[in-house]
């Protein structure tokens, strides 16, 4: 299974269609839950340093849920570096056994040695995580048998 991101680049994508591409910082459960005024669904998610920012973990993965559609794929890469006041702080096998639990297979999971900021030997400190990376896909949901 591999994964090559971008391809093509997004900005240039949304040039050539005429449109603008934009961030816009702000809390990502209140504008991309359901019923939020940035919900959409796509056909993958990316989640890159970002699983351990929020306050609270299952609202973060019921957001990034219902982004993805059937079929879909979430690929993650990140350490958990949680907030020390946070109050629920997963493993990665927890967070594994959640997403399986709401449906999704992972195609691939590794441990991949990472640096936050400059490469090691650029600067003389260099933090580095042990970052958790994944590849996962929403499977179809069960119809009720009649």
């Amino acid at each position: 299974f591999g994964v090559t991101v971008p391809s093509p680049l997004p900005g240039e994508v949304a040039k050539a269609a005429g449109k603008k591409m934009k961030m816009v910082a702000g809390d990502m459960v209140a504008v991309y839950r359901k019923g939020g005024t940035g919900h959409r669904e796509f056909d993958c998610v990316v989640t890159c340093f970002f699983i351990d920012t929020g306050d609270d973990l299952i609202e973060y993965f019921k957001t990034i849920d219902a982004s993805i559609k059937e079929g879909g794929y979430w690929i993650n890469l990140g350490p958990l570096n949680y907030k020390k006041e946070l109050r629920l702080k997963l493993t990665w096998d927890e967070i594994k056994l959640v997403w399986e639990h709401m449906g999704y297979e992972f195609l691939e999971t590794s441990q991949v040695q990472t640096s936050y900021h400059m490469m090691a030997g650029i600067k003389m400190y260099t933090e580095r995580y042990d970052a958790a990376f994944s590849v996962a896909r929403k499977l179809p949901k069960q119809q009720p048998a009649e």
